[in-house]
């Protein structure tokens, strides 16, 4: 769950330089504060004056948008995800691949409301608040650690396959195999390649060569 603290941190979060998990909003959206505090400002610009502190939780009326920008190549919504993604959809169906509408893979920066601008960054929509609720998400860690404690990791743990990807997003994914992981990782923590340490051993003088 985000924890934006600051208005400095804000100006952090809003820099497009790697995946954001911004969601898109429209005028007249309802939108909710995800960040622990979040600071109005009285323009789209952390430069300009602050008028408001608000925190998590408050739903605020999107007015207006600006600050439109193109997601980074590293958001599963990025115009190079979307155009892969649709090409293999194309192929699947035997057909020419379509456009990618530009709304799919931009956001905006800021979002305008009756009492301020906030970095878009901050908000989600109803529907993903629901997600961002703490003692929710204490929920599904709790469940998921007592069934992990009873079972171990069997097949017929499906696990728990909500993603947030920042603020936004959905998962994708099917059934895990952890029978396999726990192969795996056992093979992992039992096996040492002593060939490999050899140079380590000699260098402290551990093991053959003390």
């Amino acid at each position: 769950m985000k924890t934006l603290l600051s208005a400095g941190l804000v100006v952090a979060a809003i820099a497009p330089t790697a995946a954001m998990g911004i969601e898109r909003f429209e005028p007249e959206d309802d939108a909710y504060a995800a960040c622990k505090i979040v600071i109005l400002y009285e323009a789209a610009t952390t430069f300009s004056k602050p008028i408001k502190a608000i925190k998590f939780g408050k739903k605020l009326k999107v007015r207006a948008v600006e600050g439109i920008f193109e997601l980074p190549s590293t958001d599963f919504f990025s115009k190079k995800v979307l155009e892969l993604e649709e090409e293999e959809l194309a192929m699947e169906q035997d057909r020419e691949p379509e456009q990618i509408s530009p709304e799919r893979y931009t956001r905006a920066a800021w979002l305008k409301f009756p009492n301020g601008y906030g970095p878009a960054s901050c908000f989600v929509s109803k529907n993903l608040f629901k997600s961002q609720n703490p003692k929710e998400a204490q929920k599904r860690v709790d469940a998921l650690a007592a069934s992990k404690a009873k079972r171990k990791f069997s097949e017929g743990e499906s696990g728990d396959m909500t993603a947030m990807r920042g603020a936004a997003g959905k998962a994708k994914g099917g059934k895990a195999n952890y029978t396999a992981i726990d192969e795996i990782i056992s093979t992992l923590a039992t096996a040492s390649d002593l060939n490999a340490d050899k140079t380590f051993r000699r260098t402290g003088k551990l093991g053959e060569f003390k």
